[in-house]
């Protein structure tokens, strides 16, 4: 399998899907939300401040303050990168007294960033500036990506499994930048827990479209059938920005008679990827310097004419003529001849374009299931949907040290039903910070925990999860990685300078 680093999407599928046999390449990609950077979600972290790193719960009795989450987008995000005012950003947490909230952030044509929810808490920021506003304080900038794993050798894990992990390590994503918001909450504005000793929170985020979606300018160009090869479209999308674009296209073809014809359209209507004119013959005379304008007619309209465009390089096209006598009905399949070579295409759909809760769930998708994985906000019908999906592919990685039986904590069933709740568990009561999973596998045995988990920045995720499906820690899975390729920051927003 040939790996290009392009997007984080690549990399988050690539974690997993390379060593699933039972799951397409096509997983490797998840095009909506590659072809969307800024809506693309890479990482989701969250920890409590301030932390204790201390084992056994000894100097860890006093409450954390402050609950800290933080979402990156855009990844191998460029210096220019910048977040968009068509894009939110949606924060979803369920404590286990069955208390949802949410919080909710956009961004502005300026660059300034305005969360809210959480009952009631509200703040805004200019970008790469911490503000705080009562019980929550925001940061949203570029910033260096936080996670780190080594891509070389979860390739050469497709072939021959846990023998692929020896020193030294390679962070496949050091020098790599990303968008990040971090949102810091205060534990004591967040609803109480079912336990006095307890308040486990589920995390998850989404991003949205809210605008700017469908047709587009990068749209432009011209189109034809090549089984009618010599008749085509120029089209032109333009407008003062993405809100309101209109839509232009010239017919150029010849008629029944053998004479030259050109159309052109005039009000149009746009709905998603499909756009929909009146279209007119016009007539005038001169040539050149002798054009006439004062002989031009737009005429009266001659048809309809209706494009729906499948993809940025292939469409239809149907017109429905006003008079079938002079010019026929018809309807051609397009194919892009040319582009506008500075304009990227991509027909980005409004509502959720991706979600993100525990690290590399999506990797376990098949890649003809991964856009609708992403775009599922209904977090109660994730089970019913993924949990069977999901099982079969942690029996297929759990192979992986050459054991054939499920070698992993628990059983496989009981992890196909918590990793298809797709969501962070984390303990804002509890200040010892120690490992992901550590609740999880708390709730298997069953016992107690003394551990807020969730997700820290330094948190070895990959290893601790390759250990826990594939060995139980027995053999245990090192990845020679010693942590991120920057320190990060001791204090919000927590995360490292970029590069």
């Amino acid at each position: 399998m040939n790996v290009t680093l392009t997007s984080r999407t690549v990399v988050k599928s690539m974690v997993l899907a390379a060593m699933l046999t039972t799951i397409s390449a096509e997983s490797v990609f998840a095009q909506s939300a590659a072809s969307d950077p800024v809506a693309e979600l890479a990482d989701l972290f969250a920890f409590v401040d301030p932390p204790c790193t201390g084992s056994g719960g000894t100097g860890c009795e006093a409450d954390p303050e402050e609950l800290i989450v933080v979402l990156t987008m855009n990844s191998f995000a460029p210096e220019s990168a910048q977040f968009s005012p068509d894009v939110e950003y949606h924060f979803y947490f369920e404590n286990d007294a069955g208390e949802e909230r949410t919080i909710d952030c956009s961004f502005n044509d300026t660059q300034r960033i305005t969360c809210a929810g959480m009952d009631g808490l509200s703040v805004s920021a200019p970008i790469d500036t911490v503000r705080t506003n009562g019980d929550l304080r925001v940061y949203a900038g570029l910033r260096d990506d936080p996670n780190y794993f080594d891509l070389d050798a979860l390739e050469e894990f497709s072939q021959i499994g846990i023998a692929a992990y020896s020193p030294p390590g390679n962070d496949s994503l050091a020098g790599s930048n990303v968008l990040a918001i971090v949102l810091g909450i205060s534990i004591s504005a967040m609803p109480a827990g079912a336990e006095p000793d307890h308040n486990l929170n589920k995390i998850w985020a989404s991003s949205e479209r809210v605008a700017g979606g469908g047709i587009n300018g990068a749209i432009s160009g011209s189109w034809y059938n090549p089984q009618q090869d010599g008749q085509g479209w120029v089209i032109e999308v333009v407008g003062r920005g993405s809100q309101d674009p209109s839509f232009l296209a010239y017919f150029y073809g010849y008629a029944n008679d053998g004479e030259q014809l050109w159309m052109i359209t005039g009000d149009s209507e746009i709905d998603g990827n499909q756009a929909t004119a009146d279209i007119y013959r016009p007539t005038a005379s001169g040539f050149g310097g002798d054009y006439n304008p004062g002989s031009f007619v737009l005429g009266d309209v001659v048809g309809t004419v209706t494009f729906d465009f499948e993809e940025c390089d292939s469409g239809m096209v149907t017109f429905e003529s006003a008079d079938t006598a002079t010019l026929a009905d018809f309807s051609n399949d397009l194919t892009r001849l040319s582009n506008i070579a500075s304009l990227d295409c991509s027909l980005l759909a409004t509502g959720q374009v991706d979600r993100v809760g525990r690290p590399y769930i999506e990797s376990l998708i098949p890649g003809d299931m991964i856009d609708e994985y992403k775009s599922n906000s209904d977090q109660a019908s994730w089970n019913a949907a993924y949990r069977s999906t999901i099982l079969g592919s942690l029996n297929v990685l759990a192979t992986a040290d050459g054991n054939p039986a499920w070698n992993g904590f628990g059983t496989a069933d009981d992890w196909g039903g918590i990793l298809t709740d797709d969501r962070l568990q984390i303990d804002v009561k509890k200040a010892q910070s120690v490992d992901y999973l550590s609740i999880e596998l708390s709730q298997l045995v069953p016992q107690d925990w003394n551990d807020s988990a969730g997700r820290a920045l330094d948190y070895d995720i990959h290893e601790t999860f390759f250990n826990v499906i594939i060995t139980s820690f027995d053999p245990f899975i090192d990845d020679y990685l010693d942590g991120n390729d920057l320190p990060f920051l001791n204090n919000f927003p927590f995360l490292a300078e970029p590069h």
